[in-house]
């Protein structure tokens, strides 16, 4: 991973997946936010944002954003996100 190290707020997110048995994960935002505990998430990572000229969203697999780098140094990436019932599933692409 190019991004560099995970950063204190969400080391415990990574060491999470690294534990997963399986190939996949559904987790909703509020059981990420127990695993990162005291943190919370972000209010950007509720909404999509869409300029007309670029959608983001906070979720993205993107290597600079620090909860992205938790996912891929654990080898997950985000394969859906359902905002309106704050879930997110992410996927194994390699093992750490």
């Amino acid at each position: 991973m190019k991004g560099g190290h995970v950063g204190k707020k969400y080391a415990p997110l990574t060491q999470f997946l690294n534990n997963q048995p399986g190939n996949s994960v559904c987790l909703t935002f509020k059981q990420i936010e127990k695993i990162i505990a005291p943190a919370k998430l972000p209010p950007c990572a509720r909404k999509y944002i869409n300029t007309g000229l670029i959608s983001l969203r906070w979720w993205d697999n993107l290597d600079g954003a620090s909860e992205s780098k938790a996912r891929l140094e654990a080898g997950f990436q985000t394969v859906m996100v359902d905002m309106e019932n704050e879930v997110v599933k992410l996927q194994r692409i390699k093992y750490p």
